[in-house]
């Protein structure tokens, strides 16, 4: 069963600034916007994380060794301090992870072809496989199983909200005034019992 209520200390959801609001509004709701989404993704994927479903020996790797795979297969070649430091762990974990990964071909140390005294971990055609069969990083029949429990308007919501954040390029400003979407609806009321 899956808790979708929110507890006593976690913010509701914001709407937008109205336009014509004090100067900055906007910037410090969509801060506190990232800040709740940045909050909640973590918990999003350990609930919904496709490996949740894996049993057994089904992968040659353990979760959080898939967790790494998957990672270098979508970030590219990394060195083993960039790897910790984005999965957040310490160096030496990291290291002996991507050691273990090593011994089972999944992984190969090579050379920055710019900077020939960096090795980076870059993953083996094995490891792209292990990569390839997994497919998913969400398991769809878990989320499944809780868009099943949402009215059509929240699902949209959540449907709508992925792909705005999976479609805006981050490395652009904003336009003046805000974002061609328009304003979000603000989210319904539910009693999640």
């Amino acid at each position: 069963m899956v808790a979708t209520s929110r507890s006593s200390h976690e913010p509701a959801a914001t709407a937008p600034a109205p336009a014509g609001s004090e100067p900055g509004a906007a910037d410090r709701d969509a801060v506190a916007s990232a800040r709740a989404v940045t909050r909640l993704f973590p918990e999003v994927y350990r609930r919904y994380h496709w490996a949740n479903r894996v049993h057994g020996g089904e992968l040659p790797v353990t979760r959080r060794a898939l967790e790494v795979l998957q990672h270098l297969y979508a970030s590219g070649p990394l060195t083993v301090g960039e790897q910790a430091e984005h999965l957040g762990l310490r160096r030496n974990s990291a290291s002996e992870m991507l050691q273990r990964l090593e011994a089972k071909g999944l992984v190969a140390r090579v050379r920055d072809e710019r900077d020939e005294r960096r090795v980076l971990v870059w993953l083996t055609d094995a490891g792209r496989d292990v990569v390839s069969r997994v497919g998913q990083v969400l398991a769809p029949d878990l989320i499944a199983q809780v868009m099943a429990t949402l009215s059509p308007e929240e699902r949209a919501i959540v449907v709508r909200g992925f792909e705005l954040l999976a479609s805006a390029d981050p490395t652009k400003p904003p336009a003046a005034g805000g974002t061609h979407a328009g304003p979000a609806a603000p989210l319904p009321e539910r009693n999640h019992e």
